[in-house]
């Protein structure tokens, strides 16, 4: 394996630790779903974005359980899609909008930089073919 290929399988592996170990606490933590409208209303109140805090109470703040769940299972999917290598595509997307969404609630400079950082690399592993790097990209691509 060439020092780029593991440059992209370890992006990759780190990209999919983050996802699924953020997914993971929030699926096991028996209060986050009952506490997310809370959460929204703080998000919306503190956010750095007034666009953005309108937009979570007349479209989020209605459906927070809903939101709760594809916050959930988004983080994981991600993670486990980043882990195997497919469809990496659609997992930087849905990654790279998550991001999004959390850089608009961020209130502190270092979590607006890391989801920065998040966006960046997750486009990165995406324009560099990083789930053909020992992932099923790779084997489905041969097909």
């Amino acid at each position: 394996m060439r020092l780029n290929e593991l440059s992209l399988l370890l992006l990759r592996l780190s990209i999919s630790y983050i996802w699924l170990s953020t997914g993971l606490s929030k699926l096991f933590n028996k209060e986050f779903i009952s506490s997310f409208p809370g959460t929204l209303s703080s998000f919306a109140k503190n956010s750095p974005f007034e666009f953005y805090s309108s937009f979570l109470n007349q479209y989020i703040m209605p459906n927070s359980q809903i939101f709760a769940q594809l916050t959930v299972w988004g983080e994981i999917l991600t993670g486990i899609s980043f882990l195997i290598g497919f469809p990496l595509g659609i997992a930087a997307f849905v990654g790279i909008f998550m991001n999004l969404n959390y850089y608009f609630v961020a209130t502190t400079i270092p979590s607006q930089f890391v989801n920065i950082i998040l966006i960046f690399s997750q486009f990165a592993a995406f324009a560099n073919g990083a789930g053909r790097v020992w992932g099923l990209d790779a084997k489905l691509a041969k097909k």
